[in-house]
């Protein structure tokens, strides 16, 4: 399941450099935001280092939704709940994936 979602990831990631700043979010960008905010919190729950992965997903997520913007406003806490979702259920055991395959699937990515 983590490669499938990885393989999603990654193509919707090299799409994010041309992703246009939108008034209202789309299906492709709700897609991406929760792409990322399962790959970063299963990292965090796998202690894994996520600083790269955390920069590279802020500067998305500010490309896509800008600061002070009410798309930002209204997301950003969205996703930051889902990652701590994620992260909580890997670290409780309720993940799907073992850290070894969401470790090799993390740093797989370019980030």
């Amino acid at each position: 399941m983590i490669r499938t979602a990885i393989v999603v990831f990654a193509t919707l990631l090299l799409g994010a450099a041309a992703a246009p700043v939108a008034e209202a979010a789309s299906e492709t960008e709700l897609e991406r935001m929760s792409s990322f905010a399962l790959l970063l919190g299963r990292g965090i729950g796998c202690n894994l280092e996520t600083k790269r992965a955390s920069a590279v997903i802020g500067s998305w997520f500010d490309q896509t939704f800008p600061p002070g913007s009410r798309e930002q406003e209204r997301y950003l806490p969205v996703f930051a709940e889902k990652v701590e979702q994620h992260a909580r259920e890997q670290r409780s055991g309720d993940s799907p994936d073992n850290c070894a395959d969401i470790a090799n699937a993390f740093y797989t990515m370019r980030w």
